[in-house]
């Protein structure tokens, strides 16, 4: 069983898989996805931990019917909260659950439980201890984790993607004569949209013919950036909630594509502009450097450079035999990051 919180799809591999997603009772594909009302608060402040305490009978009793229903033996929880780890492992210690607890972790957790200070620090390293494997999406991950847990071993499955979907993509011409510029992130500091747009004026100003689209889930910093967009007079696009299936037509209807990222995990997006056929401009930052190879299949800047990133979009730009290179060598290199590779390793890893 996969443990997810908040509003996630996930493909998994296996005999029985199932989402566990707080709040969200539905039906994904062929996997069954269960809702739960949770609470968990143990790191917003001592209100909100008093009150998760008072419902962890409840919030115990729900998962372990769960977990009893599905005959579950594996219980991965992905974006693991320091209540929701704790719960399946006092499950275990009560001798009510008696399968394995698998922590996963992508970016913003680990980075998170990284930051906490005191009694908070000495419970994460205590769920750490106790959890049967220890997943992540990158190198640069792994090593966050082992400054919580210097002992423990961390074991790292990239990210695949829905290959079939984005290796089909039919790349279209421009209808004018204008380059076309495609970024996907969520609204958020850490995507770097704010550095996008400077590194997009500085195009502008240097003469470039060329639209930008900025394709995101709602974020922190959304209002701001549609805010940005407004000066650009048209040339600048921000949609928001595109649907995943969607995604393709827009990658088709692009020249390149720019992930310019403060952090990351293993960004899956890259993986699917790679498998789409696009040129890359992204970030050196870790997870994309496990991805890119700069030069080879992409371009990197340092982050929080709109000038550096304002000269590589250009160098594609400007050089349709370069992009052409790079887009086909990311390209050969995306294919092999599959949904199915992934499960297959997960499932040997904690068989």
């Amino acid at each position: 069983m996969h443990f997810i919180p908040g509003k996630r799809d996930v493909i998994v591999a296996g005999d029985t898989p199932h989402v566990l997603q707080p709040l969200f009772g539905r039906q994904h594909g062929w996997l069954a996805v269960v809702g739960l009302q949770l609470h968990d608060g143990y790191d917003g402040g001592l209100w909100p931990a008093i009150k998760s305490a008072v419902r962890l009978p409840s919030d115990l009793v729900a998962i372990a019917t769960v977990l009893k229903r599905h005959v579950v033996t594996v219980a991965n929880l992905h974006f693991p909260t320091l209540g929701g780890a704790a719960a399946f492992l006092l499950l275990r210690r009560l001798g009510i659950y008696r399968g394995k607890v698998v922590l996963t972790f992508h970016g913003a957790d680990i980075r998170a439980a990284n930051r906490s200070r005191s009694l908070t620090r000495f419970a994460w390293k205590s769920l750490l201890k106790g959890a049967d494997n220890i997943f992540v999406c990158s190198e640069g991950l792994a090593s966050e984790v082992k400054v919580l847990s210097p002992q423990k071993n961390v074991q790292v499955i990239y990210n695949g993607a829905d290959i079939s979907l984005f290796s089909s993509v039919v790349r279209t011409s421009a209808s004018g004569s204008g380059k076309r510029i495609l970024n996907i992130a969520r609204f958020e500091h850490k995507k770097s949209q704010d550095v996008l747009l400077a590194a997009f004026r500085i195009l502008l100003d240097r003469g470039f013919d060329c639209i930008l689209t900025m394709i995101g889930t709602e974020g922190p910093t959304l209002e701001q950036i549609i805010g940005e967009a407004i000066a650009f007079n048209g040339r600048v696009r921000v949609l928001v909630g595109v649907p995943h299936e969607q995604i393709p037509e827009y990658m088709a209807d692009c020249d390149l594509f720019v992930l310019p990222s403060r952090a990351e995990g293993f960004p899956i997006v890259l993986i699917e502009a790679g498998a789409a056929g696009l040129p890359v401009v992204a970030t050196s930052i870790p997870g994309i450097t496990e991805f890119i190879k700069a030069g080879a299949t992409g371009l990197l800047v340092e982050p929080d450079n709109s000038s550096a990133l304002a000269d590589a979009m250009a160098r594609i730009l400007e050089n349709d035999e370069l992009g052409d290179s790079l887009a086909s060598k990311l390209r050969a290199e995306s294919l092999g990051f599959t949904w199915q590779k992934a499960a297959t390793q997960f499932v040997l890893a904690v068989s």
